[in-house]
C-alpha cells in the first residue's frame, strides 16, 4: 500500500486546486461532477479519505430554507441503517461560494457519521482552521 503524503503537502495541494477554482468569479451552476471532484479533494486533504460519499445528492432551490446547502440524516431503526443526503443549491454567486458550502456540509457529514448532533459546536469549529489552511471558509 503506498504511503500517504504528509498532511502539509495534502493541505498545499488542496489549497492550490481550490485557488485555481476560485478564479471563476461569474455565477456558478452546480454540477454533480464538481460535487464529486471537490468532495474527493477535501476528503483526501482534510479527512484522510475516511469520509464515505453522501448516499444521495440533490440539487434544489434552497432559498426558502435560507441556506446554501444542508445534510439530512435518515434513519431506519428497524433495519438499523442510516443514510446521509446532501442538498445543494442549483446556483451560487461564484465557485468559491460553492466550494466553501460543500466543505461546510462535509464537516456536518463527518460529525453525523461519528454520532455527533451535526450542530455548529466545538467539533464543527475545530475544522475551521484546517479548512482555512486550504483556502476554504466554512463559517
Amino acid at each position: 500500500m503506498p504511503s500517504k503524503k504528509p498532511k502539509s503537502v495534502r493541505y498545499a495541494t488542496l489549497k492550490r486546486r481550490v485557488k485555481s477554482e476560485y478564479q471563476h468569479t461569474r455565477k456558478y451552476k452546480t454540477t454533480y461532477k464538481d460535487i464529486k471532484k471537490v468532495f474527493a479533494w477535501i476528503n483526501e486533504a482534510i479527512f484522510d479519505s475516511e469520509l464515505q460519499p453522501f448516499n444521495d445528492v440533490l440539487l434544489k432551490d434552497l432559498r426558502n430554507q435560507r441556506c446554501f446547502g444542508q445534510v439530512t440524516q435518515w434513519e431506519w431503526k428497524r433495519k438499523g441503517t442510516t443514510a446521509f443526503h446532501l442538498e445543494m443549491c442549483t446556483h451560487y454567486k461564484n465557485k468559491k461560494e460553492f466550494i466553501d458550502t460543500l466543505g461546510h456540509e462535509m464537516v456536518h457529514l463527518f460529525q453525523m457519521t461519528r454520532g455527533d448532533s451535526g450542530n455548529h459546536n466545538a467539533l464543527f469549529y475545530s475544522y475551521k482552521n484546517k479548512m482555512s489552511k486550504a483556502g476554504i471558509n466554512i463559517v
